[in-house]
């Protein structure tokens, strides 16, 4: 039964290895970041022995090929030996038959072990990479797949090893690429760091570790591998200092360490039987025997790196398709906003026809305060800052903020009323006490006197005094209707780059949308003028009873406070709790004979009444007939069907005939998104959605493989 399950877990094993080799080969691992297992060290740390060791193939040890490209090597266990070695292009590789030259380039008729170092010899060169030519390093990658029965289910990728000093065929330059090439594979995340150090040297000095640490700061990924074990004398001190590594104590690592002993160079031509058992016979003398078996020997690494990369892969799964299916919707919206290819007038005029119809719907939606459409984006996307794409709440929050401005800045004067003076115990220039303002104008009623009677209010007078506190309002309402201009053309801005390419989206706004724009703003101009000029030169002349009723209150307001002051004049006898009859007719005699200022009072009374009256219907003016005629409802119709259909031809061509570089960007997209949907395919029998049932189900698609008693389990 063991036996059966351990045969099953290697075919799961083997399935999956294969899938995610698979999505390297179809180009998603240049989109998304994939599983993979990295090798790397110092060149002569024996990176190469340890492939050997583990694949149980000869490596050519002695060739460039270490230092010129990564190779990735794939091991599965087949009844048949075979090797297969293929070119992956890389990035750099941007023509075409370039690439296809490459990947042409396959061997797998071989099955000598020999064989290998033949074949990378006739990939370099068809890679331009030669003992004599200057070619540097490649970012093609070497494709080395190993098939036998004695091989583990394994996926890696050697990195050309790490050096420092410069000879006649590696030269400085080398040392950055190398460096480069070897941060670029750790910094994925999905790498797992097969950090391999020599005991022959200090340890201090071989930089994989320092580079490991940097790009793998919680070393979760990290899985060391010392090699020459055999090196340090026995019983030495550099012989615990890297047992000490091994034991997980001089550098802990949550993957550990593990120690293999390389073939020394009088061996090469012994088996690989007879190198295992020279390594056996090593570790089981001196202070090696007292580490864990787990930890030494080929055999064990084997296993223990199978189970890493299969946990780690199963591990980010889940993350891994989310990522290719964010990548599918980013170039699937990319290529909606380039449209298809259109290179006729027909076209070009459908292409607009569709943007401009898109752009109708979603204004419409906008201004209703319908925000249903993707282009609006969730809930989840609100944020404090206003989003310029719900145009309806971000003309509301304007709105409401202009008449709080207007409340509290509209006068060009705060008039203090005597009630008030503790209220405001510092008067600023925009603060003027009752009193103080009365005797202006009753020196300004003796100067323009007229007609009316005696005690009654110069309506001159009322006038001037009401435009003279509303001077603010032109301003204010000014800015306010620039705030709402602005808001509505980031948002056509917003609109036209979620459906337009930026090409055409550019085209639209200088040839098209920003002349409509200026006009909308010309005609809020207009009618902030219009709705000002009356203010401006005109009488007072209220309609309706908030007049009236506003006069009265003030009227009836200002004649208590006057009389609570004049009877506080009056001292009471002792025991009294009130005031007399007398008292209150004293009082308003007081008041009566202080009346004789041609009607001060009475004109700051109609001036504030009028003013209140009047704010509160030059608020709603400039939020209806300002911003809702004039901008919002002609938004609706600057970018319509109908303006494309009105278009001459020259002009649609002029708009969406597409260049050069869009057709090209088109085709780059459409090639990604064949990969990445290519790519959900591969892992979609590994994403089997199970229903949510409340509870955990019974069993999972995934399997689970247990590296403590090598058996499988279901989670």
């Amino acid at each position: 039964m063991e036996d059966e399950a351990l045969h099953q877990l290697q075919h799961e094993q083997s399935k999956l290895l294969d899938k995610i080799d698979e999505l390297r080969t179809i180009g998603v691992g240049g989109l998304v970041e994939l599983p993979q297992l990295i090798v790397c060290g110092n060149q002569s740390s024996g990176k190469s022995s340890v492939l050997e060791a583990i694949s149980r193939v000869r490596f050519p040890v002695k060739s460039n090929v270490c230092t010129r490209f990564a190779t990735e090597v794939i091991l599965r266990r087949n009844p048949s030996s075979k090797i297969k070695v293929s070119i992956e292009p890389g990035s750099s590789r941007k023509k075409e038959q370039e690439r296809l030259n490459l990947r042409s380039f396959t061997h797998d008729e071989f099955s000598n072990n020999n064989d290998l170092k033949f074949l990378i010899e006739r990939a370099k060169e068809r890679m331009g990479i030669t003992e004599s030519s200057d070619s540097g390093f490649s970012d093609d990658v070497l494709k080395v797949e190993i098939s036998g029965p004695d091989k583990p289910e394994l996926t890696m990728v050697d990195l050309p090893g790490l050096y420092y000093s410069t000879s006649q065929d590696q030269g400085p330059q080398g040392i950055k690429t190398v460096h480069d090439l070897t941060e670029k594979y750790m910094r994925n995340s999905r790498s797992i760091i097969l950090a391999v150090i020599s005991a022959k040297a200090d340890y201090h000095v071989q930089r994989v570790l320092n580079i490991a640490e940097r790009l793998d700061p919680n070393r979760e990924r990290t899985l060391g591998v010392v090699t020459h074990p055999d090196i340090p004398d026995a019983n030495s001190e550099e012989e615990q200092t890297y047992l000490q590594f091994i034991k997980n104590e001089k550098i802990p690592l949550r993957l550990g360490w593990h120690a293999l002993r390389n073939r020394p160079f009088e061996t090469q031509k012994s088996s690989d039987d007879a190198r295992d058992e020279t390594e056996k016979t090593f570790f089981n003398q001196g202070r090696w025997t007292s580490l864990p078996r787990e930890c030494v020997g080929i055999d064990s690494l084997r296993r223990r790196l199978s189970s890493i990369l299969l946990k780690h892969i199963r591990r980010n799964l889940p993350n891994l398709i989310a990522d290719i299916q964010e990548k599918v919707s980013d170039r699937e919206q990319k290529l909606f906003k380039l449209g298809p290819a259109r290179p006729t007038l027909q076209q070009q005029k459908g292409f607009l026809l569709n943007i401009s119809g898109n752009f109708e719907r979603i204004t419409g939606q906008a201004l209703n305060g319908l925000y249903t459409d993707e282009f609006f984006g969730g809930l989840d996307d609100t944020t404090s800052e206003p989003d310029f794409r719900r145009l309806r709440a971000v003309i509301r929050n304007l709105n409401e903020g202009f008449a709080d401005t207007m409340a509290h800045r509209g006068s060009l004067r705060k008039i203090i009323e005597p009630h008030d003076h503790g209220i405001y115990p510092a008067i600023s220039n925009n603060h003027v006490r009752r009193h103080v303002l009365e005797r202006e104008i009753s020196d300004q009623a003796r100067t323009n006197r007229g007609i009316e009677l005696p005690g009654s209010a110069n309506q001159f007078l009322v006038g001037n005094l009401f435009r003279d506190q509303s001077k603010p309002w032109e301003g204010l309402a000014k800015d306010h209707l620039m705030q709402a201009w602005e808001s509505a053309r980031y948002f056509v801005i917003l609109v036209l780059r979620h459906f337009a390419d930026d090409h055409t989206c550019s085209l639209l706004i200088g040839t098209v949308i920003e002349s409509e724009l200026e006009k909308l703003k010309q005609a809020l101009f207009d009618k902030l003028a219009e709705l000002t000029a009356y203010t401006k030169r005109g009488h007072p002349l209220p309609v309706g009873k908030s007049f009236l009723t506003q006069i009265q209150k003030a009227r009836s307001e200002r004649q208590l406070q006057l009389l609570k002051g004049k009877l506080s004049q009056f001292s009471k006898h002792d025991g009294e709790s009130g005031y007399t009859t007398k008292d209150i007719e004293q009082a308003t005699l007081a008041l009566e004979s202080s009346r004789d200022e041609f009607a001060a009072a009475e004109i700051i009374d109609q001036m504030q009444a009028y003013y209140e009256t009047v704010i509160v219907t030059f608020v709603d003016n400039v939020a209806t007939l300002g911003i809702e005629n004039s901008l919002l409802d002609p938004l609706q119709r600057i970018f319509t069907c109908q303006v494309i259909n009105n278009m001459e031809d020259d002009q649609v061509r002029e708009l969406a005939t597409e260049p050069s570089y869009i057709r090209e960007e088109r085709d780059r997209l459409m090639s990604e998104l064949a990969k990445l949907q290519a790519g959900l395919r591969t892992l979609n029998i590994f994403n089997i959605q199970m229903p949510s049932l409340g509870g955990r189900p019974l069993s999972s698609m995934f399997l689970v493989f247990s590296s403590e008693n090598q058996k499988l389990t279901t989670k």
